[in-house]
C-alpha cells in the first residue's frame, strides 16, 4: 500500500467528476457480504484509464475501454479481499501507543494538507503571502469530503500492512546470508561487464544504472579553474599568466591546494566542503572527461598523491589539478546503508511473492458479486 501525500490526494478526488457525487454509493460489487460502492472503484478507474491514455492506448474502442475497467475492477476486490484478510489476522488490533502515533502522524499530514492546500488557492487568486487560507482551506477539504480523520486512517492502513506483511513471510525476516548472496551476484555480475571496460563502467554510471563493481585505476583529483579570456587555449593561458605565477609561488612554498581552490577557484563543485575529501575520479581510459584533462590527469607531474599538474586551457577556462589519492577499485563496500537496502529489496520481495499467493488464495475462495 502507497501513501499518497497530502495535497495530491485532495488533487485527485477534485479530479473526479461532479456526477460522483450522487453515484458513489451505487454498489459495484459485492466481496464476501461486503458492499464495493463506485466511490471505492472511481479514483482506481480513473488512475488507470489515465495509465493505459498515456501508455497510447485508443480508449475510443469500447473493447480497450471495458478492459481497462475490468483491471481497475479486479484491482478494487482484490485489495477488499487482503484488507478483509488483515482484519482476520489482527493486524488492526492497535495498541494504546500505535493508535496515539495513528493520531499523531494523521493530524501533522492534516495541518501539512491545509497549508499547502491554502496557499494553492491563495496563489490562484493572486493575495498576499500572509493572508490566512486556513478556513478556505477546510472549505474545500469540507467540499471534498476529506478530513483529518482522513488521514489517520491512512496511517492506520499503513501500520496494519506493515503486520500484515510480516505475517506473510511468518516473521523470518531476512538473514543476513541471503543479504550476502545477493551482494555476492550483483558484485559478480558488474565486474563481468565494467572490470575491463571503463567506457561500459562509466556510461552505466551516467545513465543512473546500478553499478557493484568498479574497475581498477581511477585517481581522484581537484582541480583550481581559473575564467579566462581568449578565442583559443594559447590565448586564454595567456590571459591569466600572472594569476598563474601568484598559484605557482604559493604551492612551491607550501600552502595547501585546496585554500588556493577556495581562494582563485570558479569550479562550483568545491562549494561543498565534502568535495575536497573525494575531488573527481579520472581514469586513464574515462570517456566522461576531455581527453586534454585525462592526459594532465595522468602526466608525468602527477607522478604521487600531492603533486600538481602545469596549468592547460579549454572552453572551461584554464585549469590546475591537483592528484589527491588512488581511488579503491573493486567491489562497492558491504556498509551498513548498503546492506539496509539489500536487505530491504529482499524483504520487499518476498513480502509481494507471498502477497500474490495469498490473493490467488483469497480469490479462489472469496464469494464475489458483480452488479
Amino acid at each position: 500500500m502507497k501513501k499518497l501525500n497530502a495535497l495530491l490526494c485532495l488533487l485527485l478526488c477534485l479530479l473526479l467528476p461532479l456526477s460522483l457525487a450522487c453515484a458513489e454509493e451505487t454498489v459495484v460489487a459485492t466481496v464476501n457480504g461486503e458492499a464495493v460502492t463506485y466511490a471505492d472503484y472511481a479514483a482506481i478507474e480513473s488512475a488507470y484509464l489515465y495509465q493505459y491514455q498515456l501508455a497510447g492506448a485508443d480508449l475510443t474502442d469500447p473493447a480497450a475501454y471495458a478492459y481497462v475497467q475490468d483491471l481497475a475492477l479486479t484491482y478494487v476486490i482484490q485489495q477488499r479481499l487482503v484488507v478483509q484478510d488483515m482484519r482476520a489476522q489482527g493486524c488492526f488490533d492497535f495498541t494504546a501507543e500505535e493508535e496515539a502515533w495513528c493520531l499523531e502522524q494523521g493530524h501533522l499530514s492534516w495541518e501539512k494538507a491545509l497549508a499547502d492546500v491554502g496557499e494553492m488557492l491563495r496563489a490562484e487568486v493572486g493575495l498576499e503571502e500572509d493572508t490566512d487560507m486556513t478556513e478556505a482551506a477546510l472549505a474545500y477539504a469540507a467540499n471534498l469530503g476529506v478530513t483529518e480523520q482522513t488521514y489517520v486512517e491512512e496511517y492506520r492502513m499503513q501500520l496494519a500492512t506493515t503486520k500484515y506483511h510480516g505475517w506473510l513471510v511468518g516473521g523470518e525476516g531476512v538473514s543476513a546470508a541471503e543479504v550476502n548472496e545477493v551482494y555476492e551476484q550483483r558484485v559478480a555480475a558488474s565486474k563481468a561487464l565494467y572490470a575491463q571496460d571503463v567506457a561500459a563502467f562509466e556510461s552505466a554510471i551516467a545513465s543512473g544504472a546500478e553499478v557493484w563493481f568498479m574497475p581498477l585505476g581511477y585517481r581522484a583529483v581537484l582541480q583550481i579553474l581559473l575564467p579566462a579570456e581568449g578565442a583559443t587555449n594559447e590565448e586564454r593561458l595567456a590571459s591569466v599568466q600572472g594569476t598563474l605565477a601568484e598559484i605557482n609561488t604559493l604551492l612551491e612554498a607550501g600552502e595547501p591546494f585546496a585554500n588556493l581552490i577556495a581562494l582563485y577557484g570558479t569550479d562550483a563543485n568545491f562549494s561543498d566542503p565534502a568535495f575536497y575529501q573525494t575531488g573527481y575520479s579520472v581514469h586513464p581510459d574515462s570517456i566522461m572527461w576531455d581527453e586534454t584533462f585525462v592526459a594532465a590527469a595522468f602526466s608525468p607531474e602527477m607522478a604521487a598523491p600531492g603533486c600538481w599538474s602545469q596549468p592547460f586551457a579549454s572552453e572551461l577556462g584554464v585549469h590546475i589539478l591537483f592528484y589527491l589519492g588512488d581511488v579503491p577499485g573493486g567491489p562497492v563496500e558491504m556498509t551498513e546503508e548498503v546492506y539496509d537496502a539489500l536487505a530491504y529489496v529482499i524483504y520487499t520481495q518476498k513480502t509481494q511473492e507471498a502477497l500474490t499467493q495469498r490473493i490467488q488464495t483469497l480469490t479462489d475462495t472469496a464469494d464475489v458479486v458483480l452488479h
